[in-house]
C-alpha cells in the first residue's frame, strides 16, 4: 500500500525521536496471510509503537470514542481500524475483526480491553473477546509487551510527553490444540486467556531484564475477564 509508506516512516521517526523506542527486532509476523498481534495496553501511543516495528500495515481494533476523535479518525480510516464499543458485547466489531483476518490482514488486539496507564508495570485480566477471535480464526498469534510509555490515559500527554518506550516481541503462540468450533466454549476461552496472560508476563520479565526499568507490580489476578 504505497500511500501509507510516508506515514510509516513518519511513525518510525516519531517513536524513535520523542519516545526513544527500543525493541528486540521486527515483529515476527508472517510475510503474508492473516495473523493476530496481541499486546498489553499502556497508553494511546501503543498503536504507533507497534506499527513502527512491523513491516506490515496494522488495522487496529480501537475504542469508538478514540476512533471518532478528529485527530485520529483520518488515520483510522486509512489503516482500516475497527471501532469497538467497550461494553464487552460488540458483536459487530467481532465480526469485522474476523472479516479482516479472513482477508489475510494483520490484526492487533489488546486483550486487556482497556488502558492500564502504568508504563507496563501492571497487567490487567485478559478478556474473552480476544480469545474468541483467536480460536475462531485459527490464525497465528504473536505476543508483544510494551513498557516505558507515558503513564496517562489522555491522548495529548501520551502523544507529546517524551518517554523511553520499549517493545518486546515473542514467538507465535501454539494454539493448535484448539479448534474453531470450540470458540464458544467458555472453558476453552479461559484456557486461551491464561496462555495470553502467561505469554505477556513472560515478555514482561524478559523486557525488564533486557531493557531495564522498574520490576513488575502484579496486582490483578491472571485469568479471564468478562465474556463478550
Amino acid at each position: 500500500m504505497p500511500s501509507l509508506l510516508p506515514i510509516w516512516w513518519l511513525t518510525r521517526f516519531y517513536t524513535r525521536s520523542l519516545h526513544r523506542l527500543r525493541s528486540n527486532g521486527w515483529a515476527p509476523l508472517p510475510e503474508r496471510g492473516a495473523a493476530i498481534l496481541i499486546a498489553n495496553h499502556t497508553c494511546c501511543i501503543d498503536h504507533l509503537l507497534l506499527q513502527s516495528r512491523c513491516r506490515r500495515v496494522l488495522g487496529f481494533m480501537i475504542a469508538k470514542e478514540m476512533y471518532d476523535l478528529p485527530i485520529v479518525h483520518s488515520f483510522c480510516l486509512l489503516t482500516e481500524c475497527i471501532p469497538v464499543n467497550r461494553d464487552g458485547r460488540d458483536i459487530q466489531a467481532t465480526r469485522a475483526a474476523l472479516r479482516t483476518l479472513a482477508e489475510g490482514k494483520v490484526l492487533p488486539i489488546f486483550p486487556e480491553g482497556r488502558i492500564t496507564p502504568e508504563s507496563g508495570r501492571r497487567l490487567g485480566p485478559m478478556r474473552a473477546g480476544a480469545a474468541f477471535i483467536a480460536v475462531r480464526s485459527g490464525v497465528p498469534v504473536v505476543p508483544a509487551f510494551i513498557s516505558g510509555t507515558p503513564a496517562t490515559i489522555d491522548i495529548g500527554p501520551a502523544l507529546w510527553s517524551p518517554s523511553r518506550s520499549r517493545v518486546m516481541f515473542g514467538e507465535p503462540l501454539d494454539l493448535s490444540d484448539f479448534h474453531p468450533s470450540q470458540a464458544a466454549d467458555k472453558d476453552v476461552l479461559a484456557r486461551v486467556c491464561e496462555r495470553f496472560d502467561q505469554a505477556l508476563r513472560d515478555l514482561q520479565e524478559r523486557s525488564f531484564r533486557e531493557f531495564g526499568g522498574v520490576p513488575a507490580r502484579i496486582e490483578e489476578p491472571a485469568g479471564m475477564g468478562p465474556v463478550e
